[in-house]
């Protein structure tokens, strides 16, 4: 049984009816959307020398640092003075600085780690460090005493 004439115009006037409702809606939280939006946004011209500093990424690749293969955990360093000083150390000191500083390990975790005592850790951190100092304070030049003996 198909409805009326009149009765399809009244229900074609409630879809209308609702559809504009819905479209005003609509319509009111895309512009309260839009409102808070601009409240939020400043121009770049307003930004401070700080703030705009802070506006932009370095990419980080692998190959930007040198990498430490220590007792299985892979240690980036970047700075090329640290990474000379790092590289006269024996191995074992290195080891220790690397798992102290790089890792924040405690003497007591780097000496279980390397089964050694704790105190060994300690007078190896203490010299390796006096060591990494001298290297860093001559300017990373080994010749620099030869050159004052002349």
């Amino acid at each position: 049984m198909k409805p009326s004439s009149s009765k399809e115009e009244k229900i074609q006037h409630q879809f209308d009816s609702l559809a504009k409702k819905i479209l005003a809606g609509e319509t009111m939280s895309y512009i309260r959307g839009i409102a808070k939006a601009f409240d939020k946004e400043i121009l770049f011209s307003e930004l401070g020398d700080e703030e705009i500093n802070n506006l932009y990424t370095v990419d980080e690749f692998y190959s930007d640092c040198h990498h430490y293969d220590v007792y299985g955990y892979d240690i980036c360093v970047k700075n090329d003075m640290l990474i000379e000083s790092l590289n006269k150390l024996p191995q074992k000191k290195r080891d220790m600085i690397l798992l102290s500083f790089f890792l924040d390990m405690s003497d007591r975790e780097i000496s279980e780690l390397l089964r050694v005592v704790r105190t060994t850790v300690f007078r190896n951190k203490k010299d390796a460090l006096k060591e990494m100092k001298q290297y860093m304070d001559k300017g990373g030049n080994d010749n620099e005493t030869s050159k004052n003996k002349k």
